[in-house]
């Protein structure tokens, strides 16, 4: 009954997408992402049979700390065939895994939304599907529908829950590298399939907040009809623009509610319209056994603050262990955000880019309404100071002082210049946040110049290229 009822569904929503006139039309583009933009900050989680093997095989190290593709793409970058990277489902049982934990975490880090891996690039479904046994019901000793844990825990939690799709890379299903390893199914099943796995996302887990597809290689028509089922299944759905090709054009990209900027790229300037960009803490998005290019605390928020300054959602990826747990790693620095966040949230959710399409040598800033939020990544004890704003706010403070003590401002109307009197050392080494409440909108000088001087490198460690382990 319920494959019945699903493929049922599925068939209007493709019948309907040709009608002039459907259900999609009543909701609008800014009712769909109106909590989208407040929210600023997501957890994304790879998870999949490649937490297994964690990057290695057979001696040989796959991550991308060793300058290889990474743990995640481990049955590409390994040549592994079917039958034998299948057999890592035998192995796949999760015990530790607790969805209550997870989102409890997620929600102490001060993110608002998860997106986890349903289906990766090899192919493994992470839900219980009638349209391939290829799955966590089937194929595991688990037998526990993660998705579904998931997404339960995120209702009763109160975070928006959503799903990353692989559509068009299935190396299981549709293309293996091996030549030899030829497709598993024809060209139009497995486009049938991935319909059917819509379908039932859509159908069985409640309300889906966003469906992150993603290595969009197909053509359009095979785009459009994706995301025409979740337009007509679940209109308030926010699609991923990886549903298409990078090189289509913004009118071809029908579906698409946000831009999924390039993988671990902070924005170099401000992003006009919505987008979002995904970061790992190290190299590699799925577990690794050995890659131990953490980022810091300070690194994580520098990016955080940097991405919402321009304008752009900050969704953080962590690759759970194949017991079902986060890497200590993870957890420390998710607390550690979460500590910055309940302090300094109000700069972050629900804020605009920074009104300059620069930044400035101390920092960048936020906004919202009649603040402005200078985010001091680089403490300067002389002063922080900015050229570009009309007026002298109304008053100064730092946003960690419960009782808003005034700072000292200095103000150089002809020249636009603002100046902050603060502390000989930074409140917080990671982002101390100063308010500048103004008495109405903030106005800026057309006569604004400057650079960027925060680039999507900051603090970022230079990767280990071409390194091989080989291990007994």
């Amino acid at each position: 009954m319920k494959r019945t009822l699903h493929l049922l569904l599925v068939a209007c929503a493709l019948f309907s997408a040709t009608l002039s006139v459907s259900a999609a039309d009543v909701v609008t583009q800014d009712d769909r992402m109106e909590w989208w933009r407040d929210a600023r900050f997501g957890l994304f989680i790879h998870w999949g049979l490649y937490a297994v093997p964690g990057g290695e095989w057979k001696g040989k190290d796959y991550g991308q700390e060793c300058g290889e593709q990474g743990s995640e793409w481990i049955m590409a970058g390994a040549q592994i065939p079917r039958k034998e990277y299948a057999q890592l489902a035998t192995q796949f049982n999760p015990i530790q895994f607790d969805a209550e934990d997870w989102v409890s975490l997620a929600k102490a880090a001060g993110m608002k939304y998860i997106v986890i891996t349903s289906k990766h690039h090899d192919g493994f479904c992470l839900f219980d599907t009638e349209h391939t046994d290829y799955n966590v019901m089937d194929a595991t000793p688990f037998k526990r529908d993660i998705i579904k844990e998931l997404a339960d825990e995120c209702a009763k939690q109160d975070i928006r829950f959503g799903v990353y799709y692989s559509q068009y890379f299935d190396w299981y299903h549709r293309r293996h590298r091996l030549e030899s390893d030829k497709p598993a199914m024809s060209e139009p099943d497995y486009l049938k399939m991935v319909q059917n796995h819509l379908g039932e996302l859509l159908t069985n887990y409640g309300e889906l907040a966003v469906l992150w597809f993603d290595m969009g290689f197909g053509s359009l028509k095979e785009a459009n009809s994706q995301g025409a089922v979740v337009r007509e299944l679940q209109p308030n759905t926010i699609i991923c623009s990886r549903l298409y090709r990078r090189n289509f054009s913004e009118a071809q990209k029908k579906y698409a509610d946000f831009e999924s900027l390039p993988d671990m790229e902070i924005a170099t300037h401000r992003v006009a319209g919505d987008a979002e960009t995904c970061m790992t803490m190290r190299h590699n998005w799925g577990y690794d056994l050995d890659d131990d290019n953490w980022k810091s605390t300070k690194d994580v928020v520098e990016r955080l603050v940097l991405s919402a300054s321009r304008g752009v959602n900050f969704l953080l990826n962590v690759g759970p262990t194949p017991e079902g747990t986060f890497c200590p790693e993870e957890i420390d620095r998710m607390k550690a955000v979460g500590e910055w966040m309940k302090i300094n949230g109000e700069s972050i959710y629900g804020t605009k880019a920074s009104p300059f399409d620069f930044d400035f040598p101390w920092g960048t800033m936020t906004q919202k309404e009649t603040k402005l939020y200078l985010h001091v990544m680089k403490w300067n004890p002389e002063g922080i100071g900015f050229n570009g704003v009309m007026g002298k706010p109304a008053k100064a403070y730092l946003l960690a002082d419960p009782e808003q003590r005034e700072l000292s401002v200095r103000h150089d109307a002809s020249g636009h210049i603002t100046t902050i009197d603060v502390p000989g050392e930074a409140p917080d080494t990671n982002d101390t946040v100063i308010v500048l409440e103004f008495n109405a909108t903030v106005e800026i000088a057309k006569t604004a110049k400057g650079r960027y001087h925060w680039s999507k490198s900051t603090g970022i460690k230079p990767r280990k290229k071409n390194r091989k382990k080989n291990r007994e």
